[in-house]
């Protein structure tokens, strides 16, 4: 193993101090070297349960604990390698009942934040006061309370996911370090259990994932990361962190990896005079290990015309998962799913559009289930009392909330006296009776509750086909994420994949091998590599955006060169679409100079 390490590698690998910073630059083999030194300790009698590591993307978890398994065997399977969310789960599950919540506590995501939001500002007229978009920036942490109104929101919305055993993204952090810091016990626990701790991305940590490394207080840390890439200053990432990194770890010893094995001279050498320009920053400078092509830079007449161009580039080989398409925006991807379905390129888009467990029947499939193992769960289970079939009126859900108040107890206490849902009750009953006393294991659980609901029968005796794709759809998801889970080592039960559909990102998209042309925004290509990359639309005001910081938006064109391992392209359109859909000219983006010579 140490042979394939460079010094650089080797020292951060083998290094026996306590606390140490590994500045790894793109393309300088990060992931090689943290899973190597959870080989070397493990090689010198540390368990893998005895070690932590932390990520950004669960993607990036798989590929370092798939690495740790092949490097060290099975015992790598004990190593807990996944996301600050997913550890958080860990831990509410084993002590959240300190917190009052059950074991099976759901998850709400941003829509069924802003959902309760919008109900609690209606119920308690507090409209003219105030917004839902300001009580939002107030529960992320964006924003302080100004008001009495905004504390109320505040104070309701807590109580009503206390109420349903339920807690929001934010919030399983915020748990998680009240756990670490009010209560010793389980403080005391973690920092026995995980005597190393490994955090990837460093340059990604905000305020309160610092708080949680600072609460594990571990008697190894071992941090690995590059500020030239921290694109996340929009989520409250701080650079701070790693930039003086010796202030809050005065012996940490720091290491720095500048050799790049990912992409050629002529790359490395555009990253390394294009980051200059930033000031505030550590020092490093990437040194390439490869010749290649020039850059080539290719301005064309209009958007239509740039797409046609690279289209035209893509069709000169079939080999269509080499390619990757890099925007700035959304919105930018859509001319290149129109002009590949045209000439039938095969192309996957990493967006959360197009989700199969997006669709409205897949998504009330698991919300059935999650009320099935989390009875507790009022509000998801008025979302699925009319499914798939209306039971009850608003007026009679009215009724039935008058009772749940007027006596004090749940809504689904409340509906137990309801003639129209006693047959759905039962159905309910019976799922989360297979779940606990038959089997949990998700592809069955799920099939288990579609049967249930009668949802095939329903779909062929209304002819709707697309329906039973998407039923088709979900379980292909299903068993991709199961076998993810297998090969690691870990849970294919409901509860774990429920939590995991409210944590995924985007990036899980490409579990799915597709000989395909990849299209994301650059903020969607971070931790990935192309062996051929267009960045597109290098216009200003678009790239670098003119709503966003300018030194974030030089590291994110940084993280957009350096995904590039061969070829590079750099395009702009020299007219583009104002608002009212007319052509103007467009200027160049001042990255293109800053970047040094290019071959036109």
């Amino acid at each position: 193993m140490s042979n394939q390490l460079n010094e650089a590698q080797r020292k951060a690998v083998e290094s026996e101090s306590e606390v140490i910073l590994c500045l790894a630059g793109a393309g300088t083999g990060k992931t090689s070297t943290l899973t190597s030194r959870v080989a070397h300790l493990y090689n010198s009698r540390v368990g893998c349960s005895n070690m932590l590591a932390l990520t950004f993307t669960r993607l990036a978890g798989k590929e370092m604990k798939e690495r740790v398994i092949k490097l060290i065997g099975s015992a790598g399977e004990k190593l807990f390698c996944n996301t600050f969310h997913a550890f958080c789960v860990k831990m509410l599950k084993e002590y959240g009942y300190l917190l009052g919540y059950e074991r099976e506590f759901t998850i709400y995501d941003q829509e069924d934040r802003e959902a309760i939001v919008e109900k609690i500002i209606e119920e308690f007229s507090y409209g003219k006061y105030t917004n839902k978009k300001i009580i939002i920036s107030l529960l992320d942490g964006s924003k302080e309370i100004d008001c009495r109104e905004e504390e109320q929101v505040a104070k309701e919305y807590y109580w009503i996911l206390k109420r349903n055993n339920a807690i929001d993204l934010d919030m399983l952090l915020t748990e998680t370090l009240k756990l670490l810091t009010e209560y010793p016990e389980v403080q005391k626990n973690y920092h026995s259990q995980y005597e190393y701790l490994f955090v990837d991305e460093f340059q990604d940590t905000n305020d309160i994932q610092m708080q949680i490394i600072k609460a594990l207080n571990p008697r190894n840390l071992f941090v690995v990361g590059d500020d030239f890439q921290a694109i996340y200053g929009w989520r409250r990432a701080k650079t701070e962190y790693i930039i003086n990194f010796q202030k809050y770890y005065p012996n940490a010893e720091i290491i720095k990896l500048e050799e790049n094995y990912r992409s050629t001279g002529s790359i490395i050498t555009a990253a390394n005079n294009l980051i200059a320009h930033n000031e505030n920053q550590t020092k490093k400078v990437l040194r390439a290990h490869k010749d290649g092509p020039n850059i080539e830079y290719v301005e064309a007449e209009n958007i239509a015309n740039e797409v046609n161009i690279i289209a035209g580039k893509i069709l000169e080989d079939s080999q269509y998962s080499d390619y990757a398409i890099l925007t700035r925006t959304n919105k930018q991807m859509e001319p290149f799913i129109q002009i590949f379905k045209a000439f039938n390129i095969p192309y996957q888009v990493l967006t959360n559009k197009d989700d199969p467990l997006k669709k409205y029947d897949i998504r009330m499939i698991l919300s059935t289930l999650e009320v099935a193992i989390n009875p507790k769960d009022d509000n998801t289970l008025k979302k699925i009392i009319n499914f798939p079939m209306k039971r009850l009126g608003e007026l009679k859900i009215q009724e039935v909330e008058k009772v749940m108040v007027d006596e004090s107890i749940s809504f689904i206490e409340a509906l137990e006296d309801v003639e129209e849902v006693q047959g759905f009750m039962q159905q309910l009953g019976e799922i989360r009776s297979y779940v606990t006393e038959v089997c949990s294991e998700t592809s069955k659980v799920f099939d288990i509750a579609a049967s249930y609901l009668n949802l095939l029968e329903k779909y062929k005796g209304e002819n709707r086909e697309n329906k039973i794709q998407d039923l088709d759809k979900a379980r292909e998801v299903i068993t991709r994420w199961k076998n993810v889970q297998i090969d690691l080592g870990e849970s294919t039960d409901i509860s774990a994949f429920l939590k995991w559909v409210h944590m995924k990102d985007i990036q899980e998209k490409l579990m799915e091998q597709r000989n395909a042309v990849k299209v994301m925004t650059v903020h969607g290509s971070k931790g990935l590599e192309f062996n051929t990359v267009f960045v597109v639309g290098m216009n200003q005001n678009v790239f670098p955006s003119k709503r966003g910081d300018l030194d974030e938006e030089r590291r994110l064109f940084y993280v957009a060169i350096t995904r590039a391992k061969e070829k590079l392209y750099i395009t702009r359109a020299k007219k583009t679409l104002n608002w009212s859909s007319v052509e103007v000219d467009s200027t160049e983006s001042k990255f293109i100079k800053e970047m040094g010579y290019l071959n036109d």
